[in-house]
């Protein structure tokens, strides 16, 4: 065991050149305490390593719309752009006095280096640690501590510089098991985002929430939940004339059904059905009531086919300073196929309908609506247990209902995984090994 993280934790050196000097001093002093300490704990530790390097392309990472004048803008011929992306992932599981008792550790660095547009070069990363604990028969609880930095994902070419995205969150869970097939759950939830630029600094927000309901269990891997939840958001940047359109918060409540179902062994529904109230802070003329749902199917076709239906309809937030928020409603389709002990396919496609909530109402040249198309897969190839080979990519196309022009992207990305799990099948059950859609 030891000889085997050394080992492992050699190759994650060299392969850690890949990232550069200053990335490589931060993964080392995180990763060697990990390999320590599980060394020490033995072997009930699960401990995956995994280095990913991939090469890139994006045919419009800005997402400009087809008659944007890109020379006039970025001073370039043109708004395509290729990307050399190098990742260091872990994860350490450390059961403590059950295996319901546990550390859990998930990290992940990494450097992008763009080669048409080195002003998006940046370093994004990643992680969560949570205690998992169960006291008795009765009670059991999660804690959760998260932070994230990443690249803005752009909207439609209004922004050309580099923003990065940060955000925090931290929840406590507790579940009351009153009896085998009664649970009554409570979450509280803090999140806070921030972006580096002022152009989106308006955006920063705070979010407290809580949610708590009941829970039916049938003992066959099937729930339902009846529950509320209330989030309240501020946006601590707004101030002065944006407030007149934007608002400074508001408080969201819902009560909402939810379900697994196991219908059968080869499918299983997840539902989520809510009726959601928002209140603005001093809009009230904008606050609304909507019906949200989401639904998931998953059906075994075969023991190597697996297929996919996905619907959801809920606002979502947005960056735009011209609007308050998007209703957006879609369906997914896919479908994984494992060819081969070595080869597994992944395919989807993707339609959703945005309907923006303008501030200005009174501009009636701007399209309230768009349709999003998207259709994509990946492939991956086990050259070796811990090898993998991958191509993954996808299609994008946002049309206006009523006038405007039409954005496209087009990315692929071709990459290869370097995995070791103390443990056979971790990096499988976590998705180490299943490449980003």
């Amino acid at each position: 065991m030891p000889f085997k993280l050394i080992e492992a934790t050699t190759r994650a050196t060299a392969g850690l050149r890949l990232l550069g000097k200053d990335v490589c001093f931060v993964i080392a002093a995180v990763a060697a305490p990990l390999v320590i300490f599980a060394t020490e704990a033995g072997a009930t530790t699960e401990l995956v390593l995994q280095i990913d390097s991939s090469w890139r392309y994006d045919s419009n990472p800005l997402r400009f719309t087809e008659d944007a004048d890109v020379q006039a803008i970025l001073a370039t011929g043109g708004k395509s752009y290729t990307l050399q992306a190098n990742d260091l992932r872990v994860e350490l599981v450390q059961p403590l006095d059950s295996p319901e008792t546990r550390l859990v550790f998930v990290a992940q660095l990494g450097n992008r280096n763009y080669r048409q547009m080195s002003q998006l070069d940046n370093i994004e990363y990643a992680y969560r640690m949570a205690f998992e604990w169960r006291l008795g028969d009765l009670w059991t609880g999660k804690l959760l501590h998260m932070q994230e930095q990443q690249l803005y994902d752009y909207l439609n070419g209004a922004l050309t510089t580099r923003d990065m995205l940060h955000r925090t969150t931290s929840s406590a869970d507790l579940v009351l098991q009153v009896s085998p097939t009664i649970q009554i759950p409570l979450a509280l939830r803090i999140q806070r985002s921030q972006y580096d630029t002022l152009a989106n600094s308006v955006f920063d927000y705070h979010e407290r929430d809580v949610d708590v309901g009941v829970r039916f269990l049938n003992g066959g891997g099937s729930n339902i939940n009846f529950g509320l939840r209330s989030a309240e958001v501020s946006f601590p940047q707004r101030t002065g004339a944006i407030l007149t359109s934007l608002d400074s918060g508001y408080l969201d409540s819902e009560i909402y059904f939810a379900s697994d179902w196991q219908y059968s062994a080869l499918t299983r529904f997840s539902t989520r059905i809510s009726e959601m109230q928002r209140r603005y802070a001093t809009l009230n003329s904008r606050d609304f009531s909507a019906t949200t749902a989401e639904l998931r199917i998953l059906h075994n076709y075969s023991p190597k086919t697996v297929l996919g239906v996905s619907f959801w309809s809920r606002p979502y937030g947005i960056t735009d300073s011209t609007a308050l928020y998007t209703m957006n409603t879609g369906t997914q389709i896919d479908a994984s196929w494992r060819a081969s002990e070595k080869t597994r396919l992944m395919l989807y496609t993707r339609k959703e309908r945005q309907r923006y909530q303008y501030v200005d109402l009174t501009q009636g040249h701007l399209s309230t609506e768009f349709d999003q198309r998207r259709a994509g897969g990946s492939i991956g190839y086990t050259a070796s247990p811990d090898v993998q080979l991958y191509v993954a990519g996808f299609r994008d196309q946002v049309d206006p209902s009523n006038s405007g022009v039409r954005i496209f992207q087009n990315t692929l990305r071709v990459g290869i995984e370097y995995t070791f799990e103390n443990i056979s099948g971790l990096a499988q059950r976590d998705g180490f090994r299943l490449p980003k859609k």
